[in-house]
């Protein structure tokens, strides 16, 4: 790892643990191993810094697109829950130290005061919502879901995943029981809701 890799990474730490007001350039280089003179050279600033690591992880985040190739051909209780499985098992690989999760709670609380944080963020969901509402449009189309708002249904989706990986940071993993089973009990309630249906009332 070279040493603006190092740096990175060790501010993708430090800012996931200490917010970005509380981070110091100090403790970053202590992180890094490196003179605290090396972040200014290469960064000049503490904003600047921040910036680098906001495009770093927005460039890995983007290659979850993949994620998003949904086969038309399958019923879509299958198609979610597959498409949950490989989103929980990608955060769960990418944030198995913790510091990726804890730099979303700071991006979250730093996005209400930076617009440059915010914009990050935005483009990001709007990349997933948007190709899920895609998902879910030609599905209405195809007569196979009743006439929803499909960008509604996309964000409802794709908060319990955006939740959950930000709960699981704080909560022991034992409270979230089975990743596997909890997408397909959390699926089966998305796509056929929590009221009984008129057959199942009969009787």
């Amino acid at each position: 790892m070279n040493t603006e890799d190092k740096i990175l990474d060790a501010a993708l730490k430090v800012f996931g643990s200490e917010g970005f007001t509380g981070a110091t350039t100090r403790r970053i280089a202590e992180e890094a191993n490196v003179a605290e003179v090396t972040i200014f050279r290469k960064f000049q600033s503490k904003e600047n810094l921040l910036k680098e690591v906001l495009i770093r992880n927005r460039a890995e985040i983007s290659e979850l697109d993949v994620l998003f190739r949904i086969d038309n051909d399958t019923d879509i209780e299958t198609d979610l829950c597959d498409l949950g499985r490989r989103i929980s098992r990608d955060l769960r690989s990418k944030k198995q130290d913790g510091k990726h999760r804890m730099f979303m709670f700071m991006l979250f609380e730093e996005g209400r005061r930076r617009p440059e944080v915010a914009e990050i963020l935005t483009s990001v969901f709007q990349m997933y919502i948007s190709r899920l509402s895609e998902y879910f449009q030609l599905q209405i189309q195809n007569g196979k879901l009743r006439n929803i708002n499909p960008r509604s249904a996309a964000l409802a989706f794709l908060s319990y995943f955006v939740h959950t990986s930000l709960l699981k940071g704080v909560v022991d993993d034992s409270f979230m029981g089975d990743i596997d089973e909890e997408v397909e009990r959390f699926t089966d309630i998305f796509t056929h809701g929590i009221l009984k249906t008129m057959d199942n009332k009969v009787g």
